[in-house]
């Protein structure tokens, strides 16, 4: 029904959710009910009635996204850089990329960022534990919610300064992935195979480390059957029943079909799902039979509609409750009326594709009649090469012509290929129209739900909310005209692509009856000058022609050997000056530590040297140990042309280690520079 939820396990935290089967904007229908439901003022049924009239709008934008677009999301904070948070993949679902990126301005190098990102589930914010990088993949475990990134300068030495925070959501579940999942709760029960990864990163995926294995999930509860020598042992099976907690599935955070399927709270299994959109699925799956288990329909029909004292007010209610129903009922139909429009889409892609294959064959069919043709060149010319020389077979000739008429009989039956997918197009454009007739019929009972639930509300409505009422309805016109208008103009595309499919028809229907005249022209040619000079003639242009392109050939493969050494070149060189650089830098770091060793032992030998003229300037009573008129002892102990000496040995060493100080800084920048190259 309309009402089970869905309890969604990301980690430690349970997010609520519709587990339906609407379109792909309908998975918000639950919480849009809530709010209507739960106050008694019948204002609150127009939001109802205007979110639900959305999902159509919606799910004509998502639709109309071309492939290369990317959604941006909302980007705060103070900062000398431009940043940007966009998704890839199509529209806000989870089998999309989001993408943090950051360049100093527009059409520079990319910015090192260092990122950390978080799931926000209404105002609580929950930490998306081991990813740091500039890219995060949008799995099952964020349907139904916002996820932020908080980004700042990975190297502030470059100048930079100041954190962003991105926010993009909520993302939704795509519609092949709803479907899949509608099909699995309607039977009650699905089957998903899958396999044990490697339990380490450097192990190669093979049959001998791998255990392949089966996932029953069922109302009841979750079994794991391995497979072995392709049967599966059911002796083998480890079966959970639903409990509070258990089973559950925590997605992984980096990979794009591992998960761990916790079936107790000391028995757990890490498996790798055959793609994303099956790890999903049984995600998904999972958590909705869970929900089902532990969620009944009655205690959530009580909880959003409790009994009402008033049988007038309960009237009212089933009302509301049969307008809900009908609305989901309507945008059910009109879901299947967007998968028809996606199958009409396909066949139009799939009659692409045999057209660019039509033309690839017939370009062969070309090639083999010019091949045709210079064989039966070369066969004149050897005939004419010596008096004695034998004329060409007629048989081998009526073997060649039989080639061609062979050719001719492949090309007619692809050209009734092409007559046949036009036909198919036809039929295409016809159920088209049938579906603009269900659509009218749809919008006709829409339009009747409408006037009902208008003249629900209009007896407890004041003026102001009337005005609202009629803005709001009059917005809703306005946005189903716009959807009507982009379905026609959807269907006229299709109508012109179908005029484009029949005169690229004609054009290829053309070009071979064009080829064919040529070849059956040359035939005769060739039979017309066996005994002249004529096919010799020909014959040479053809092979001062094909010398010509070998040389062109020749030159070009020069050229591009040439591109290719000099390329190699200067890799080699940049390897070499890298490693160069790489090399004094060692040894600059080696002299840095020599000289800071020096500076230790001169230090060291320094206070020696004032430890012993102290001594000695105690021994003789004097109190300086640098007064005017030392004694004979000291004057012996600290010499001072040693001690100048020292000192200047000591400024010496401070300089030089000054200068390997800057020296090094210098050779960090560079290599900072090749790495960025």
């Amino acid at each position: 029904t309309a009402f089970d939820l869905q309890i969604v396990f990301s980690g430690r935290e349970r997010i609520a959710r519709p587990a339906t089967a609407p379109p792909a904007e309908a998975m918000q229908t639950p919480q849009c009910f809530i709010g209507p439901l739960e106050s008694s003022s019948l204002s609150s049924l127009h939001k109802l009635r205007s979110k639900l009239q959305e999902i159509p709008r919606k799910w004509l934008a998502r639709h109309e996204v071309p492939a290369d677009d990317h959604l941006f999301g909302t980007v705060s904070g103070e900062c000398n850089y431009n940043f940007t948070l966009k998704i890839e993949g199509g529209g806000f679902f989870q089998s999309g990329m989001l993408v943090a990126s950051a360049e100093r301005e527009s059409g520079s190098l990319p910015v090192p960022l260092k990122c950390r990102w978080m799931r926000r589930v209404g105002d609580v914010s929950l930490d998306i534990p081991g990813v740091t990088t500039n890219m995060y993949q949008v799995s099952a475990d964020d349907i139904g919610t916002h996820i932020c990134v908080e980004a700042s300068p990975a190297d502030i030495d470059d100048g930079l300064y100041g954190a962003v925070v991105g926010e993009i959501g909520p993302f939704e579940l795509d519609p092949a992935t709803r479907r899949s999942l509608d099909n699995a709760l309607g039977t009650g029960s699905s089957r998903f195979p899958v396999t044990t990864p490697p339990k380490s990163l450097d192990e190669t995926p093979s049959a001998a480390n791998r255990q392949d294995s089966v996932i029953y999930v069922s109302q009841d509860g979750v079994r794991i059957v391995p497979v072995e020598k392709g049967a599966e042992r059911f002796n083998k099976e480890v079966v959970a029943e639903y409990t509070a907690d258990y089973p559950k599935v925590i997605i992984h955070p980096l990979d794009n079909t591992k998960f761990h399927l916790h079936m107790s709270s000391i028995q757990s299994f890490a498996l790798a799902a055959p793609s994303r959109a099956n790890r999903d699925l049984i995600a998904l799956t999972i958590r909705c039979f869970h929900a089902t288990k532990y969620v009944s329909t009655n205690s959530v029909l009580a909880a959003l509609m409790p009994p009402q004292a008033s049988d007038a007010q309960g009237s009212a209610t089933d009302a509301r409750l049969d307008a809900c129903i009908r609305l989901e009922r309507l945008i059910r139909e009109l879901n299947a009326s967007m998968a028809h429009k996606e199958m009409s889409e396909k066949v139009l892609r799939n009659t692409k594709n045999e057209k660019k294959q039509l033309q690839e064959q017939l370009m062969e069919s070309i090639s083999g009649c010019t091949d045709v043709i210079v064989g039966l060149q070369e066969q004149f010319a050897d005939g004419g090469a010596g008096s004695a020389a034998p004329v060409v077979p007629v048989e081998r000739l009526q073997e060649q012509l039989r080639e061609a008429k062979a050719q001719e009989t492949t090309a007619r039956e692809e050209l009734q290929a092409m007559r046949q997918r036009g036909e198919d197009l036809r039929a295409q454009a016809k159920a088209t129209e049938e579906a603009k007739v269900v659509i009218q019929q749809l919008r006709a009972e829409r339009d009747m739900l409408q006037g009902r639930i208008i003249d629900l509300t209009s007896s407890s409505s004041s003026a102001q909310q009337q005005d609202q009422a009629d803005q709001a309805h009059t917005m809703e016109l306005k946005r189903h005209r716009q959807d009507v208008e982009a379905l026609h103009n959807r269907k006229e595309q299709l109508i012109r692509d179908l005029q484009d499919k029949e005169t690229e028809k004609q054009e290829l229907q053309e070009n071979f009856f064009y080829v064919k005249s040529q070849l059956d022209r040359c035939q005769l040619r060739i039979a017309q000058d066996a005994d002249g000079e004529g096919a010799v003639k020909e014959l040479e242009r053809h092979n001062q022609t094909l010398g010509n392109a070998r040389d062109e050939k020749m030159r070009y493969s020069i050229k591009i050997e040439n591109n290719l050494r000099d390329q190699e070149k200067e890799k080699v060189y940049h390897e070499q000056q890298l490693e160069r650089v790489t090399t004094a830098n060692a040894r600059l770091m080696e002299e840095r530590d020599r000289a800071a060793r020096e500076v230790q032992r001169v230090s060291q030998m320094y206070s020696e040297a004032v430890a012993q003229l102290q001594k000695a300037g105690n021994q003789t009573g004097q109190s300086d140990l640098f007064a005017t008129e030392p004694a004979e002892g000291a004057a012996a102990l600290a010499d001072p042309e040693e001690v100048s000496r020292v000192r200047e040995e000591l400024a010496r060493t401070e300089e030089a280690l000054q200068k390997k100080a800057d020296e090094n800084e210098s050779l960090r920048t560079r290599i900072r520079k090749l790495a960025v190259e």
